[in-house]
């Protein structure tokens, strides 16, 4: 008989781009399964209105930080593509007010790099996709470049939804470093979500941030970047064993 996750608290972090809405399917669905999902729009993304130009990576992690406070204890969290570095800064910040982290195609470059270090490493057809702002400081994604990278296994009518909801992405905290330590991001259980048909954050890259930074778990989903779109149901279900599986919580 398949094992049953205790009810949870998830926060759900999204990535570039997007807002909270690309989770609504996967909150959804980890309800139905009886957990709690809490989502925010990360700064300058969805409602929250401050000019992308002032965004740092800070200030992302300090409003994720504030939502894993605000829980009676301590949530997963989980961040997808560079949600999963504003997720390991949370918890190198505040390791204890974090119960696990779990990296959907999660960005995790060495401590003391920065995600553009990353990002170098992505697809070069993919990044010739970005469309930059005159002033360099926030970019975004061609409609093209949402079709066939990010969202290539996603509905046609998702893939619409994608372009017309897109937020720009500032680009200041791809250029911040991250310094993890192992007393405090290190004492936090991990767990990965691998993507086997992502053309943005390559399977050879996941698996290599895999390699170097241990994890307690990796799950395997045969998706695009954007499980949360494209199989929520099943990404879902991951989510749901990590919370049968963290420590803390049993």
């Amino acid at each position: 008989m398949e094992q049953r996750a205790s009810r949870s608290t998830f926060v759900l972090v999204h990535g570039s781009f997007v807002s909270s809405w690309c989770w609504r399917d996967v909150v959804s669905e980890l309800q139905r399964r009886g957990h709690r999902a809490i989502t925010l729009d990360l700064p300058a993304h969805g409602a929250d209105r401050t000019p992308a130009e002032r965004v740092t990576m800070s200030d992302y992690v300090d409003a994720v930080r504030r939502v894993v406070e605000a829980q009676a204890s301590p949530p997963i969290l989980v961040g997808h593509s560079i949600g999963g570095m504003i997720c390991a800064g949370v918890a190198e910040s505040a390791p204890t007010a974090v119960a696990a982290i779990v990296f959907v195609a999660g960005l995790l470059p060495p401590s003391g790099s920065t995600p553009m270090q990353a990002v170098t490493e992505f697809d070069p057809n993919y990044l010739a996709q970005v469309v930059w702002a005159p002033d360099r400081r926030t970019a975004w994604i061609s409609p093209e470049g949402v079709r066939d990278f990010p969202c290539a296994l996603c509905p046609a009518a998702i893939v619409d939804e994608v372009v017309r909801r897109m937020t720009p992405e500032p680009v200041a905290p791809y250029e911040a470093p991250l310094v993890t330590s192992e007393a405090r991001f290190g004492i936090v259980p991990r767990y990965y979500v691998e993507t086997l048909r992502d053309r943005v954050v390559p399977l050879s890259m996941q698996r290599a941030i895999q390699a170097r930074a241990g994890f307690r778990r990796v799950l395997s989903l045969d998706t695009d970047h954007f499980p949360a779109l494209s199989a929520p149901m099943d990404l879902a279900a991951c989510l749901d064993a990590v919370a049968a599986d963290v420590p803390e919580l049993h």
